[in-house]
């Protein structure tokens, strides 16, 4: 069985390249620069591994730029386009199509790295809509060759704490669960702070209503009535019995 209690880890790094990546090929300028086209490149790598979309394109990107993606990267472009397909036999064609582009370019292995980014979003989804499934039932949504290859992208998720699961193996079954936060960053750490201050003010209030019913004589008389009555309809049904 494999289970995990850490949070999805966050993409950070990734979207900063992105943004690292889109300040340097959105700088003005008049011509186009062979830095600002591999900058633009390796963005739309970052973006399609952070999050899973081609990186937006600013409107105030000069137009010598704008007019030379549309045409002038068309490895990136369908790379991007078989990412939204949502397919990893599309996304490792056109991979392969283009790997020599992509080879020159050495963003080979970032390109490699789509697909298991693919894989990872199109099991992470799944996550979202169920809480039990088979392996067979992930290798067919995620498009996957085997239930074994569905169990090993799983068992790595688990792992790097992208999502927290138990696989019931005899019966080829995973139960998904929701990520118990392992508190392990700032946001987190505020977040519990937070949570505890409420808690602590919570009953702080509760305390001095306590104090504030016990020094309150009608309440005292009411609970000391009910208190007598409800002896009375005690000791009433016992005689009755």
């Amino acid at each position: 069985a494999a289970s995990a209690s850490t949070p999805p880890r966050l993409s950070a790094p990734r979207a900063k390249q992105v943004r690292y990546f889109t300040l340097c090929y959105t700088a003005p300028t008049h011509v186009v620069h062979a830095a600002m086209v591999e900058a633009y490149k390796k963005c739309v790598l970052a973006s399609l591994l952070a999050t899973g979309e081609q990186p937006a394109q600013p409107k105030y990107t000069a137009l010598p730029i704008q007019r030379y993606i549309k045409t002038g990267v068309p490895a990136y472009s369908e790379l991007a386009e078989a990412f939204a397909t949502r397919s990893p036999a599309e996304l490792r064609s056109a991979i392969t199509k283009h790997e020599a582009t992509f080879a020159r370019d050495r963003n080979l292995g970032l390109a490699r790295q789509c697909v298991g980014a693919l894989v990872r979003r199109s099991i992470r989804s799944l996550t979202q809509a169920y809480l039990t499934l088979s392996l067979a039932d992930i290798a067919a949504a995620a498009q996957l060759e085997s239930p074994a290859e569905a169990e090993g992208h799983v068992v790595a998720m688990v792992a790097a704490g992208d999502i927290s699961a138990t696989i019931d193996e005899p019966q080829g079954m995973v139960h998904f669960s929701e990520s118990a936060d392992a508190f392990d960053s700032p946001g987190a750490v505020a977040a519990m702070e937070a949570s505890i201050s409420g808690a602590i003010g919570v009953a702080t209030k509760l305390q001095a209503m306590h104090a504030q019913l016990c020094a309150d004589s009608q309440y005292l008389s009411r609970v000391m009535r009910e208190r007598v009555q409800s002896r009375w309809e005690d000791d009433g049904m016992g005689m009755g019995k």
